[in-house]
């Protein structure tokens, strides 16, 4: 038996909200509000919806999700812009309910045209970083547009961000640090952590690393260690100052920020807190505490000290014996990095097993959204791709997925099969004009430079002569 209390004014609509959810074995509560209403607007009936969607990430059996469905469905095909963005949210992504991106892409656009502004902002979202919807940014920036005008706090954070560093939009610095600075004199902590991101990486504006921490301590002091938890991770992997970053970083995790205490696991397991045993030694103490914050990555951590042999001996069935029972318990990181090793090895102590990654993709997908395990399937094939005449039709069926295309992927993709990526940007640069080389998936001279001209037009990395052979870069530019 599942249970919801509403809160509901009196009306036709709260009596069909009352049968519907009784029909799915809910209890409903009601507390009337003083005086009677005839009739009710979306916003009126909002906070109830917004409770009725809430049951759907609690576990619910079919009877109560089909319960639920009915209400949304029933207030928004009359005409309630709330029902009809929770709704479309739930349909676009496949969230609990099964997805049907054309209809929630409907009904959102339905609420964005009225004026419902978290709808403008997810269809902002969705546009600008291909998030179930085809990348646009001129209707992403239509929408966010609309958003940050009716004082979306979120909307001009994202919209900020993108006008200062020209990444997916025209480069507006003026106008993004404007909304920026809008967002944090409203009070967004959110905002501080974005532009001090920016401050601390020199994208978009000057590298000003202390200009970065005093909008993090301005972020923490409003109770978000998100932006400081940032700050120490790159201090810690700097060397520059081990006592002062470990500080920095526990700070963040008894913030709330979970990440803090990993990147103190990290950074112990790779002896960056004091050197050798000294640093190794406070392992376990901070993945304790990164496991207790829910960092799933830890799982993924603790096999590699034992696939490098840190701490412990080096073996490689033991790494995948630890992923494998991590994927069983629902961890999808270890899950992930499981498929990751068994596609590509590790030219140490676990050779390359495409069938066993397909098999551990069988068996874990549902950890994992429908775009990954399409993302995951597509680079086990790619990685197979072993010659010129083989890494054409797999890129054109790469290419004809364009849904599928974010940086994420791009990595995978270069991890997988690095000649293959590399004929992909080949494909890519020579199209738009900057490479005359021959296209034969090979890192040469004359590939690098234009690699290297790409990175630094798109701003993607502090250092993009050495830093264009990573994956992460190499998938940014091939796929973002």
């Amino acid at each position: 038996m599942h249970s919801v209390t509403i809160f509901s004014p009196r009306g036709p609509r709260a009596t069909g909200m009352r049968a519907a959810l009784r029909a799915g074995g809910l209890s409903l509560c009601l507390v009337f509000a003083a005086g009677a209403a005839a009739a009710q607007t979306a916003d009126a009936v909002a906070p109830d919806l917004r409770q009725v969607e809430a049951t759907l990430w609690n576990d619910p059996d079919a009877d109560a999700i089909r319960s639920v469905r009915g209400v949304l469905e029933e207030a928004a095909d009359a005409g309630d812009a709330t029902a009809q963005f929770l709704l479309g949210r739930h349909l676009l992504n496949g969230w609990v309910l099964p997805q049907d991106r054309g209809a929630g892409l409907r009904l959102l656009e339905a609420a964005a045209a009225a004026s419902h502004v978290e709808a403008q902002v997810d269809l902002g979202e969705g546009y600008l970083w291909g998030l179930n919807l085809p990348v646009d940014p001129a209707l992403a920036a239509e929408y966010l547009g609309a958003a940050a005008e009716a004082g979306s706090n979120k909307a001009k954070r994202v919209l900020g961000a993108q006008l200062i560093t020209g990444e997916r939009l025209a480069q507006d610095k003026e106008r993004g640090l404007s909304l920026m600075q809008q967002a944090i004199a409203a009070g967004d902590a959110e905002a501080q952590i974005a532009l001090g991101k920016l401050y601390m990486s020199g994208h978009g504006v000057p590298r000003e690393p202390q200009t970065a921490l005093a909008l993090f301590e301005g972020a923490a002091e409003a109770g978000n260690g998100h932006g400081l938890a940032a700050y120490g991770d790159a201090l810690m992997w700097s060397q520059e100052d081990p006592a002062r970053a470990e500080a920095i970083l526990n700070r963040a995790g008894e913030l709330g920020a979970g990440e803090a205490w990993l990147s103190l696991a990290n950074g112990a397991m790779y002896g960056y807190l004091g050197g050798g045993r000294v640093s190794r030694a406070k392992f376990d103490g901070y993945a304790e505490k990164a496991r207790a914050a829910g960092q799933e990555r830890i799982a993924v951590l603790e096999a590699e000290r034992n696939m490098w042999g840190i701490n412990m001996r080096a073996s490689g069935p033991e790494t995948l014996a630890r992923l494998r029972q991590a994927a069983e318990e629902g961890n999808a990181a270890a899950a992930g990095t499981l498929i990751e090793l068994l596609r590509d090895g590790n030219k140490l102590n676990i050779r390359r097993d495409r069938a066993g990654a397909r098999d551990a993709l069988e068996e874990f997908g549902a950890l994992f959204s429908d775009q990954m395990r399409v993302q995951y399937a597509l680079s086990i094939d790619a990685s197979e791709a072993r010659a010129a005449r083989a890494y054409a039709p797999m890129a054109e069926i790469i290419s004809a997925r364009p849904d599928l295309h974010n940086a994420w992927f791009g990595a995978q993709l270069a991890k997988a099969n690095p000649n293959l990526a590399f004929y992909m940007l080949q494909q890519r640069m020579a199209a738009d004009g900057v490479y005359r080389g021959a296209i034969n998936g090979y890192a040469t001279p004359a590939t690098l430079r234009a690699v290297r001209d790409l990175c630094r037009q798109e701003r993607l990395s502090e250092n993009c002569g050495d830093n264009v052979l990573q994956p992460s870069v190499v998938g940014a530019l091939l796929l973002n």
